[in-house]
């Protein structure tokens, strides 16, 4: 097929002005009236799109979100039609069209929009939780594993039992060494869907660390990273072993450029305490030596 740029160009014009406005490098009048909820401007701004691209489907579906907004549902469902001929995602259309029927008072016919919108791989969580037209389906079963199903295929990580295995080590703590003098606290969570273990140390007196730890399906193992304020690197992978997580790996050290073997081991005591204890290989002496054993105090 021979090139056409006349046909190209406008296009690209479009997609430029949109990642632009994105950017925050220029102001999107019909994004900026969608966001300041006034549907009317809105409306109109995302029409005057589609006078020169009418093929726009972003436009068409954010027209009849305003429009449903503005509770002129019979023109919304109109314009749906006209943003699944130009083929804007049919789950979110679907999901407009369940929003229409219940302010339509038709909650059998939102029920099997959203079924629909579902088996389309829907995405929407946020809405699915935050919206507040959809609270009429919110007591229904359907709409519960229409939700966990939403869910699973945003956070996935949270559907794999093995992504779970440490959260023992979640939580805000006081660290302290086997004398009792305090090492430092530790805040510890499930970030990114409950795909990584971030972990924000401030150590006494002065040091800091962060690390992120997270599960590897197709190794079967976990893995941490780490780096320090003073330059240190730690690279480790492992599992969880008679509930314990043991990890090995190296530490690398800035001001030495020394790389070491290295490992640590979490454990749980009583009371749902963290004991973590680290050790790096002595080349000299060819044996393992204490780098870290601390003592985790929960604090909430």
């Amino acid at each position: 097929m021979p090139f056409n740029s006349k046909k190209l160009l406008p296009v690209l014009c479009l997609w430029l002005g949109q990642a632009l406005a994105q950017d925050g490098l220029i102001a999107d009048p019909a994004q900026r009236a969608f966001e300041e909820e006034r549907w009317d401007d809105a409306i109109r701004e995302y029409r005057s799109i589609l006078d020169d691209y009418p093929g726009d489907r972003l436009s068409w579906l954010r027209i009849a979100q305003a429009e449903r907004e503005l509770e002129r549902y019979e023109a919304a469902l109109a314009t749906l039609e006209r943003a699944l001929l130009n083929e804007a995602p049919e789950a979110m259309i679907h999901l407009e069209r369940a929003r229409i029927f219940l302010g339509l008072d038709r909650v059998d016919e939102a029920m099997a929009e959203l079924v629909t919108a579902d088996h389309l791989e829907l995405r929407a969580r946020v809405l699915l939780e935050e919206a507040e037209d959809l609270e009429p389906l919110r007591q229904d079963p359907r709409f519960d594993r229409i939700y966990r199903s939403v869910r699973s295929r945003v956070f996935p990580c949270e559907g794999i039992p093995a992504a779970a295995e440490f959260d023992f080590w979640l939580g805000e703590w006081e660290v302290r060494g086997a004398d009792g003098q305090l090492l430092g606290h530790n805040t510890v969570t499930r970030d990114d869907g409950g795909c990584g273990i971030h972990e924000n140390w401030e150590g006494n007196p002065g040091s800091s660390g962060t690390s992120m730890a997270f599960y590897l399906p197709s190794r079967g193992q976990w893995r941490q990273v780490w780096i320090g304020s003073g330059g240190t690197h730690i690279d480790m992978t492992g599992n969880l072993v008679d509930g314990q997580m043991q990890m090995d790996g190296t530490i690398e050290y800035l001001d030495q450029e020394q790389v070491i073997a290295f490992r640590s081991i979490w454990s749980v005591g009583a009371g749902g305490r963290v004991r973590q204890r680290m050790e790096q290989f002595d080349l000299v002496n060819q044996t393992w030596e204490l780098w870290f054993d601390g003592f985790y105090r929960r604090l909430n």
